[in-house]
């Protein structure tokens, strides 16, 4: 429901994915979701863990 969601800004998902800013918006352009407000960007938190689950990958060894 809308009351469940949670949106954060750049600074809150490069805290919460211990990155950059400008990394956050590198994955942006990735194709990290995002809303827009206005002139602000938001990202909503389920959004940003489903992204980023879905993008794993696994280092294979020789």
């Amino acid at each position: 429901m809308a009351g469940d969601m949670k949106f954060l800004t750049v600074e809150d998902v490069a805290e919460m994915l211990q990155v950059t800013r400008t990394t956050i918006y590198n994955l942006k352009k990735q194709g990290l979701p995002f809303i827009k407000l206005g002139k602000n960007i938001r990202f909503d938190q389920d959004d940003v863990i489903d992204w980023v689950r879905s993008n794993r990958q696994v280092e294979k060894n020789d």
